[in-house]
């Protein structure tokens, strides 16, 4: 073999390698289930987080639908938020989209942390999301108000109790 003729050998392997990261890119409007399939295939092909969530701010894609999408197709929640604010998206941003691809308040905030940002900051931020499910805690308040004759300083009557519950 000539040179020239290992010389376009290689490069033709060299295209061959790298035309499924070329061929594959995000791009803006995309849902979180073709941002999801892009993730996948781009760690499947390599790719770190961090490349992975880079490559997703610099085509566009809301912060949120990136970091629900790495969430779910990684299933490293904690890795995921970590690259995602690693790669300069905001802190809600993520914290909304890693909630609502259903991770855990721990692996949100460890990933957070991870990534430099203040407990406290991350904790405002998961107490501010708006994710379904995103805090788990409930109040419930109660009253009593007496009814019948026992309102008016009467001896009997019944005794009427209401309690909500709302999510916090």
């Amino acid at each position: 073999m000539t040179f020239r003729t290992v010389k376009s050998l290689l490069a033709a392997l060299a295209l061959a390698a790298f035309a499924p990261l070329a061929a594959a890119q995000f791009q803006p409007g995309m849902s979180v289930e073709q941002v999801e399939a892009e993730a996948k295939a781009q760690l499947s092909a390599g790719a770190t987080l961090a490349q992975v969530a880079a490559r997703a701010l610099a085509a566009g894609i809301d912060a949120g639908v990136a970091t629900a999408a790495l969430v779910i197709a990684s299933g490293n929640a904690a890795g995921a938020v970590s690259a995602m604010i690693g790669a300069g998206a905001p802190v809600q941003s993520v914290v909304n989209g890693a909630l609502a691809a259903g991770a855990s308040s721990d692996s949100v905030t460890q990933g957070a942390i991870a990534a430099g940002v203040s407990p406290n900051i991350v904790q405002a931020a998961i107490q501010n999301s708006g994710a379904t499910g995103a805090t788990s805690s409930t109040s419930s308040t109660s009253s009593s108000t007496p009814a019948g004759s026992a309102g008016a300083g009467g001896g009997g009557g019944t005794t009427t109790t209401a309690s909500t519950a709302s999510p916090s």
